[in-house]
Parts: structure tokens; C-alpha cells; sequence
């Protein structure tokens, strides 16, 4: 890589590029994890605390969604809807991560949710969770 082109590089672009790292966002949030694809970023991580964050940080973009899973989701607790928009706000951002699945044969371009740690002791109601799957599922 020439002197030049690497002065405008991220350094976290660099180190992508130039050593075996895979470099994960800490986050789903659809801005920053954009930024992060631009700077080599091939899969982002998504959890309750993760979530939280981007609802205080967005909540005038989700809270008409947030509003409708209530009502199409009438006879659910508030901890089901929660782990509904952990979902929805880990597919949208599974999105950006599509074109790098596809490029590198599913080896990268992932977004890994948290399981419920609530079920620490019962592995089936962990398998069982809707919204656990292996792979790439389209949205």
C-alpha cells in the first residue's frame, strides 16, 4: 500500500487490512455501524444494553415501532417486547452486514445476538428463542 494512500486511511482500516483481524461493532446502531463497515468492520454485536443505548440515542425513529409491537403483540410481557426490538434493530443491522456475507462465503458479514441470560441454566429455551438462528437469515 503506497505512503500516500495509507495517510488516508483509519488506522482501524489499516489494521484490517494489513494483519489476519476481524474487526466487530459493538453495537447495532445502523449509523455506526455503518461507519464502522467503512473502516473494515465485518460483523457488529447486538444485546439489551446495546439496544437500550440506541433507544435513548433514537427514540423518536422507534417509537412508532415500539408503539405497533405492542399492539401486535397484545398478550406480551414487557420483557417479549424488549427482546423483540433487540431483534428487529439486530436483522436491520444484519442488513449492512449482507454484502460482506455474500462477498466472503458467510466466513464474515455476521451480527450475533445475545441470548436471554436468564436462561442460563436451561440450553433448550436458549436453542428454542424465535429469535436465535444460525447463519444468514434473510430480512
Amino acid at each position: 500500500m503506497s505512503s500516500s494512500l495509507a495517510a488516508h486511511q483509519s488506522t482501524l482500516l489499516q489494521m484490517t487490512q494489513a494483519t489476519p483481524t476481524c474487526l466487530w461493532n459493538d453495537s447495532a446502531d445502523l449509523d455506526e455501524l455503518a461507519y464502522s463497515i467503512g473502516h473494515g468492520a465485518v460483523g457488529a454485536t447486538c444485546n439489551p444494553v446495546i439496544a437500550l443505548s440506541i433507544l435513548k440515542q433514537k427514540l423518536p425513529l422507534w417509537r412508532s415501532r415500539i408503539e405497533a409491537l405492542i399492539q401486535e403483540m397484545a398478550t406480551a410481557t414487557e420483557d417479549q417486547i424488549g427482546w423483540k426490538v433487540v431483534e428487529e434493530m439486530s436483522i436491520q443491522g444484519a442488513a449492512l452486514l449482507k454484502p460482506i456475507f455474500d462477498a466472503q462465503g458467510g466466513r464474515n458479514g455476521r451480527l450475533s445476538i445475545q441470548t436471554d441470560p436468564r436462561f442460563y441454566r436451561n440450553s433448550q429455551a436458549i436453542v428454542n428463542r424465535p429469535s436465535i438462528s444460525v447463519g444468514w437469515r434473510p430480512t
